[in-house]
């Protein structure tokens, strides 16, 4: 996963002045997202591994950002990931979901020679998740740490994004194992509007 961010940064690097958005322009992006059946892993003593598929979902988010410079963005974001039931795990009703706050960063590559996209970009997450949890017998919210990649176009303001991103909990109390790690990971289809301030 290093080498492919830092493979992402070196070909941003050599792209940039290409890149065409002002420095000191600020936008705030409002998205809608379908999570395409996210899957939940839980590690034991570190080495063995348990799968748990759930049902696809919904999530609704916000990001701002401030150009530090012509070619990148940066700024903070939310991320609400509806609450989505566990598949054939034997984990009747049992519910997860999410709420991350993370700091972005947000390559922007003009494309106008190109008559359909305005605008391809990049973008970079990195923050605080908190995990929800649900069976009916037991509820708790975790915090751990949230991480996303992805990338996206962008015509007339409308934005449409692919999303790769993880969230990571550890849960000890309520007579739950210390020796377990939770991983959440997910793929979203984003669509939304910028807001150009």
């Amino acid at each position: 996963m290093k080498k492919g961010l830092l493979a992402l940064l070196l070909a941003v690097a050599l792209v940039a002045p290409v890149f065409a958005t002002d420095k000191g322009a600020m936008e705030i992006d409002a998205k809608l997202g379908y999570i395409i059946e996210p899957l939940e892993l839980e590690t034991e003593y570190g080495k063995y591994k348990y799968a748990y598929p759930q049902e696809s979902t919904f999530s609704l988010g916000a990001d701002f950002y401030y150009y530090l410079l012509d070619n990148i963005g940066a700024g903070i974001g939310i991320n609400y990931v509806f609450d989505s039931k566990f598949v054939d795990t034997g984990y009747d009703g049992a519910k997860l979901g999410a709420t991350n706050i993370y700091l972005s960063v947000k390559p922007v590559l003009d494309v106008n020679e190109n008559k359909i996209i305005d605008k391809v970009y990049f973008l970079g997450q990195l923050g605080l998740g908190i995990t929800r949890y649900d069976d009916g017998w037991c509820d708790f919210s975790q915090s751990g740490l949230y991480w996303g990649i992805g990338a996206g176009v962008e015509k007339c303001n409308v934005i449409v994004e692919l999303l790769y991103s993880v969230n990571y909990w550890k849960h000890g109390d309520d007579g739950w194992t210390d020796k377990i790690t939770y991983t959440n990971r997910r793929f979203a289809i984003n669509v939304g509007y910028k807001f150009n301030i």
